[in-house]
């Protein structure tokens, strides 16, 4: 979707809308701002909002780093993309396993034989 977006000289990907301050809307985005109308939006959805147990801003860089974990994608790539650019990973921090994924990820470990954990199970 964002190779579509036409070139920009801006040095924000989003940013506020034009103002009387900054007619040409190049502005960067309020992030505090930005996560109350994103809270706003998932509470109007009828979904859980907050830190504790519900959805944030904050909670999308554990989705994307979660689900690019699972898509293979190098550790260093994702950190890079995040914008963390240190030698301490940030997966111990952004992703989250679930039950469901782990034993997912289990049944796809070879074995010597070339056998699947998944053919190993359907044979029993």
């Amino acid at each position: 979707m964002l190779k579509t977006l036409p070139e920009s000289r801006k040095p924000w990907l989003f940013t506020m809308l034009p103002s009387d301050q900054y007619p040409d809307g190049d502005h960067r985005t309020n992030i505090k701002k930005l996560n109350e109308d994103f809270q706003a939006a998932v509470a109007r959805a009828g979904l859980p909002v907050g830190r504790e147990h519900g959805f944030t801003l904050h909670s999308l860089r554990h989705f994307f780093e979660t689900h690019t974990v699972n898509s293979h994608v190098p550790q260093r790539v994702i950190d890079h993309w995040l914008g963390h650019h240190s030698d301490r990973s940030m997966g111990a921090v952004y992703y989250r396993l679930t039950d469901v994924d782990s034993q997912e990820f289990m049944r796809k470990l070879p074995f010597a034989d070339g056998t699947e954990t998944q053919d190993i199970i359907q044979k029993d």
